[in-house]
């Protein structure tokens, strides 16, 4: 049987970048799909960044509500950070909900480690190397006696870019058989997926844009390499609804904002000693096989160099002396007495703060160009709401909107603009970073022919839950979006209310090697510095 629904994730991608690759016939799925159905930007949620806004799409909730904060996130009450599981997730996921659909869910971010499902489960974004990444556990074998593994998961660059750009294509390839293969023998009613493919190949190809440099088309490559494989899946699965969605946009980064140095410069945080840095960075450097054969013959002095990276990515602060610092996603936070272990700032003294904080951080400007570095200063109960509100930062920055990175961890510098850092795997920085705006087109017997100004992507679980003729939640931060389905089909088809939104037990995470493995891939991809 073939799917009803197919759910399809191009994360990162941009009607920037597809609009005029549309217009010039080099995009012909995603040309079609809208031809004979939907389109619409897609705005997504704070912080704007793969783990914590696909999270988003496929709850209908909020990061206050489902516990993803980010990709990986300040542990609460401490100074290290830690990476999020699937276990972390506080809220039921779509393939949780529909009781009478079977599922294949693929590759979407915070999934690992997998869980039982009426289907089946390929998590393999976020899953270290050799770890069971399937439900059921066979499915993966037989995965890996047809396909290469390597082009099933979600790489990071070791190399050269030429090198990734070839890896990134040959992925879409084999991601094109791989997806229907699993979905036949699986016999999903609904294929939720994602490919991470342009969202790597924007971060790092795309200051070649507009030169006269061999990987100058390497973004516009990787597009229409997404485009084939989404071809692919409309010609296997011609009569499903095909939603094509993405977790938000993206857009040249200009430059890393050295904002920990700014708040020491203003008073407002100090300095203490960075112990063993230069060695860390020199162990960082090393490539990766190298680095994974330390691991195996010192696995001790491995996890050690693994924690100093993950606690020092605040910044080598004095923290008794520090009022306000950086997080890692645009994030700052009060030093708060009774909730950071070396709190300073008084509970009665924050809001005065804060105050203050908000209005300078907001004001502040490029000295080249004048423009103000930040879109928004958004305080917590602005953006979140629900029960784990309170993990959430004091103040969420919005570099994206503007094209400016807050860098966190970063030691004194003299410019408050500085230079993204090369990264491990390919000695290259980033050129692009997130925007708070997707992409969304859809189209099949069930979608009506038309746009929209906007749509949000907390809107995708409650309106696919729809399409799959499911009740929907009551409660859901998103909503069904009605201006998208067949008219006729609505009518025929009422939206089914659910019961509310009930709280997932799913403790545990990691375990400390893959926890290891985990944050190695994030640093490899520019996730860490």
């Amino acid at each position: 049987m073939a799917p009803r629904l197919v759910v399809l994730g191009w994360d990162s991608a941009t009607w920037d970048v597809a609009d005029p690759l549309i217009a010039e016939g080099r995009l012909p799925a995603l040309a079609d799909l809208m031809a004979r159905g939907f389109r619409a930007p897609l705005r997504s949620v704070w912080p704007p960044m793969t783990d914590c806004a696909w999270t988003s799409a496929f709850t209908g909730t909020n990061p206050g509500r489902h516990g993803i904060f980010g990709s990986w996130y300040r542990a609460p009450g401490a100074y290290a950070c830690r990476y999020f599981s699937s276990r972390d997730r506080k809220v039921p996921g779509l393939w949780e909900l529909g009781s009478d659909v079977r599922w294949l869910v693929w590759n979407v971010p915070m999934t690992f480690p997998s869980n039982p499902v009426n289907g089946a489960m390929v998590a393999g974004y976020g899953a270290p190397p050799g770890a069971g990444f399937t439900w059921p556990a066979e499915l993966g074998v037989d995965l890996g006696r047809r396909f290469r593994l390597d082009d099933l998961l979600d790489r990071a660059p070791h190399g050269s870019l030429e090198r990734f750009l070839d890896e990134l294509l040959r992925g879409l390839e084999a991601q094109a058989e791989a997806l229907p293969w699993t979905a036949e023998r699986t016999d999903a009613d609904c294929v939720v997926a994602v490919w991470p493919h342009i969202d790597r190949a924007q971060h790092f190809f795309w200051r070649f844009r507009g030169t006269d440099h061999p990987l100058a088309d390497a973004v516009e490559r990787v597009y229409r390499a997404m485009d084939r494989a989404t071809g692919s899946i409309l010609d296997a699965w011609p009569d499903a609804d095909v939603v094509v969605v993405s977790d938000h946009g993206a857009g040249p980064l200009r430059s890393d904002v050295n904002l920990g140095s700014w708040l020491a410069g203003q008073g407002y945080a100090s300095y203490g000693r960075a112990r063993g840095r230069a060695l860390l960075n020199l162990a960082w450097a090393l490539p990766p096989p190298v680095r994974r054969m330390g691991k195996r013959l010192v696995p001790g002095l491995a996890r050690r160099a693994v924690g100093a990276t993950l606690t020092g990515q605040l910044g080598s602060f004095s923290w008794p002396d520090t009022q306000a610092f950086v997080g890692v996603h645009g994030d700052l936070w009060l030093n708060l007495a009774g909730r950071e272990p070396l709190g300073c700032v008084d509970v009665r003294d924050a809001p005065e703060l804060l105050a203050e904080l908000r209005e300078r951080i907001g004001s502040l400007e490029d000295p080249g160009t004048g423009e103000r570095l930040f879109g928004g200063v958004h305080a917590r109960d602005e953006i979140y709401s629900g029960p784990h509100s309170a993990n959430g930062p004091d103040l969420m920055l919005d570099g994206w909107s503007t094209g400016y990175r807050v860098a966190p961890g970063r030691e004194a510098s003299e410019d408050t603009l500085v230079a993204p850092v090369p990264l491990s795997g390919v000695k290259e920085a980033w050129s692009a970073d997130h925007r708070p705006l997707g992409i969304l087109a859809a189209a099949g017997p069930r979608i009506a022919r038309g746009s929209a100004p906007e749509l949000a992507l907390l809107d995708v679980c409650p309106t696919a839950l729809a399409l799959l003729e499911q009740p929907v939640p009551e409660g859901l931060d998103g909503r069904v979006a009605n201006e998208l389905f067949d008219a006729d089909w609505l009518r025929a088809h009422p939206v089914e209310a659910g019961g509310p939104v009930t709280a997932r037990d799913a403790a545990g995470g990691y375990s400390a090697e893959e926890a290891d493995s985990v944050a190695a891939h994030l640093k490899d991809l520019g996730y860490i510095d």
